[in-house]
C-alpha cells in the first residue's frame, strides 16, 4: 500500500506543469467558486467557506488542467482568488442594485450594473462595500490557511 502511496507522489512530481492550461483551469475553478460567494451574498451573509470554495477550486482547476500545482501555481491561484472575491463583490451589489430598484423602476440587470459607479458615490455604500471586503478576505484567510498551507508544504519543487 505505501509502494502506490509512493508511485502517486513519484508521478505527480515527475509530471511536467503546463502553466497556461494550469491558469485556465484556475480561472475556470475560481469562477465556480464565486458562484457560491455571489448565492450566500443574495441571502445577506459574507462566509469563509465561499472564500475557501474559490480558492480550492481554483488550486483545483490549476492541478486538473496543469497537470501539477507548484509553488508557482498556488501563488497565481492566490492573488486570482483575492481578485474573484472583489469581482464576486461587485455581481453580488449589481445582483442586490438590480432587485431592490427593479421594484421602483422598469430596469434591466445590465442597467443596475451600470449605474454601480453612480452608486458606489454614496460613502455609506462604499463603506458597506468595504466592510463586506475586508469581512470577506479576514474569513477566507481563515478558512482557506490551513489547506494552503498544506498543499505548499506539499509542493516540492518551484
Amino acid at each position: 500500500m505505501s509502494t502506490q502511496m509512493e508511485n502517486l507522489v513519484t508521478e505527480d512530481w515527475e509530471k511536467k506543469e503546463n502553466l497556461p492550461l494550469g491558469l485556465i483551469g484556475a480561472v475556470i475553478g475560481i469562477l465556480l467558486g464565486s458562484v457560491l460567494w455571489v448565492l450566500i451574498g443574495q441571502i445577506g451573509f459574507i462566509a469563509g467557506i465561499a472564500g475557501y470554495a474559490i480558492v480550492f477550486c481554483g488550486m483545483k482547476g490549476y492541478q486538473l488542467l496543469g497537470k501539477k500545482l507548484s509553488k508557482t501555481g498556488i501563488i497565481i491561484c492566490i492573488v486570482l482568488s483575492f481578485l474573484a472575491i472583489i469581482g464576486a463583490e461587485v455581481v453580488s451589489l449589481g445582483i442586490t442594485a438590480y432587485r431592490e430598484l427593479s421594484e421602483y423602476y422598469s430596469l434591466t440587470l445590465g442597467e443596475s450594473f451600470s449605474l454601480l459607479p453612480e452608486l458606489l458615490k454614496e460613502p455609506e455604500l462604499v463603506g458597506a462595500v468595504a466592510k463586506d471586503l475586508a469581512i470577506g478576505y479576514i474569513l477566507s484567510i481563515w478558512a482557506s490557511y490551513s489547506s494552503v498551507k498544506n498543499t505548499w508544504r506539499q509542493t516540492g519543487g518551484k
